[in-house]
């Protein structure tokens, strides 16, 4: 098991905040200089330290633990398995048809339509869940809460490309004697199902864990940096909303929206993202690097996991659609009674098309992973076990792109803490400049490749008798 400060020390750490968790007395978690969640030593150590380091160890989704095969095969023996989505007893698409809960959400909100669902039939006592915090109180933007009825839900409705660290709500679980539905990204999820197989969470009190599908962490400079753009800086941030619909586009063109300080007042405003530079998600700013080590898109560990449904059949609905694989017969159920009663409205998939909703973030999760793993074996470096071998990338372009994409990753966040410390956006802009170009460049090459090959298609097929 490969011991806490190494994993941190080779850009491993998702700030998860499990081993903080496990093993309090020897670290506590901490907002690094890059702007992610760290676990650091504790001011006064315990004597047993390398017994917790081992212990903390255990519970870290990057450490070489169990992979998420083993642990799902464990939870859903008897469902069939996808080796791009994982075990699967359904797979859908859609969209909540009662309350506000499309309306307040990110896409289709199922997500807290299911929590919400979850609190009223009395399956649970609370949620853990993302709720925007107060940065007057701790500087932060988002942080994990606790919610007790479906109007605190929905208050933690939408995605949250924020970092944030599940020790201190964890602790709260443990004082408590309540049933908790767990929410959270597949490492986060992960490292739930590590501590109820370490003793340390109780499976009852964490009788289900619902899943985001994943493209990857962001450190906190992204919102920073989208709102500097709209010269709105750092210190008058006040809050975020990072997935505002905008009714005249499609689902995939949203937009953000800010409340800031200016002149005594706090003001909101909405822009498209296609306003500013980082909306690309595939370049990948301010990514945090263990994420270009992870090959879990779709949850697998996830009693339900649930992304956007970026498929031609719904990407054109502004309002949002979600895709879901459900493993869990009691949330299969609850999904089924919403659909009789016409709270929900579903639609069949295969693991085909839920596999193409995620095809971009599967690509670079599988050949991708396979191609950082070689080149991180090439040099000597530490190897987390995964599930795809290490292997370069066939296609010349393809390599380029997935090195320029881990060179973005593990530069972007330091060069806006020094842009940021100095109070000026232009220094980041200039030394982010070159790898980005360099990256760019990297896409006319690559469509150029697919309409080749989608000429080359339409040429053979006219060719048949």
């Amino acid at each position: 098991m490969r011991p806490i400060d190494e994993i941190v020390a080779s850009q491993n750490c998702v700030g998860c905040g499990a081993c903080a968790f496990a093993a309090p007395q020897s670290l506590e978690m901490a907002i690094s200089a890059s702007g992610d969640w760290r676990p650091q030593a504790t001011r006064a150590p315990e004597a047993s330290g390398e017994q917790s380091s081992r212990l903390a160890a255990t519970v870290c989704p990057m450490a070489s633990g169990p992979l998420e095969t083993e642990i799902a095969a464990g939870l859903y023996p008897d469902l069939p398995e996808d080796v791009r989505i994982g075990r699967w007893k359904r797979n859908l698409a859609g969209w909540v048809d009662e309350g506000n809960f499309r309306a307040a959400g990110g896409s289709g909100g199922l997500v807290t339509w299911m929590l919400s669902e979850l609190l009223r039939r009395g399956d649970v006592d609370a949620v853990i869940h993302v709720k925007p915090s107060d940065p007057a109180e701790n500087g932060l933007l988002f942080e994990y809460g606790v919610s007790r009825d479906a109007s605190a839900v929905i208050g933690g409705a939408k995605s949250r490309y924020y970092p944030i660290q599940l020790s201190e709500v964890l602790r709260e679980v443990a004082r408590t004697d309540l049933r908790y539905a767990v929410v959270g990204v597949p490492c986060f999820i992960k490292s739930i199902r590590l501590l109820q197989r370490s003793g340390l969470l109780d499976p009852a009190r964490t009788p289900f864990c619902i899943g985001l599908v994943c493209g990857h962490l962001k450190s906190r400079y992204f919102a920073e940096y989208l709102a500097w753009q709209k010269d709105v800086t750092p210190q008058a941030l006040r809050a975020f909303d990072f997935r505002r619909k905008l009714m005249d586009r499609s689902a995939s063109d949203y937009g953000f929206a800010m409340t800031f300080a200016r002149d005594g007042a706090e003001i909101e405003q909405t822009w498209p993202m296609a306003s500013v530079d980082g909306r690309d998600w595939g370049e990948g700013l301010f990514k945090n690097p263990a994420c270009e080590f992870c090959d879990d898109v779709m949850a697998e560990c996830a009693d339900l996991a649930v992304g956007d449904a970026w498929l031609p059949a719904y990407v054109a609905d502004p309002k949002g659609t979600n895709v879901a694989t459900v493993r869990h017969p009691h949330l299969d159920m609850i999904l089924r009674e919403g659909e009789a009663r016409r709270a929900l409205t579903m639609f069949e998939l295969t693991p085909d098309d839920i596999a193409q909703s995620q095809a971009a973030g599967l690509r670079h999760r599988r050949e991708g992973l396979a191609h950082r793993l070689a080149r991180r074996e090439a040099t000597g470096g530490w190897v987390p076990a995964k599930r795809v071998a290490p292997a370069l990338a066939g296609d010349r372009t393809r390599r380029r792109i997935y090195d320029l994409r881990l060179e973005i990753a593990q530069t972007s966040s330091a060069l806006f803490a020094a842009a940021r410390e100095v109070g000026d956006l232009s220094r980041f802009e200039r030394a982010i400049a070159p790898v980005l170009k360099r990256y760019r460049a990297t896409r006319a090459p690559l469509l150029q490749r697919v309409l080749r090959r989608i000429a080359g298609k339409v040429r053979r097929l006219r060719a048949r008798p």
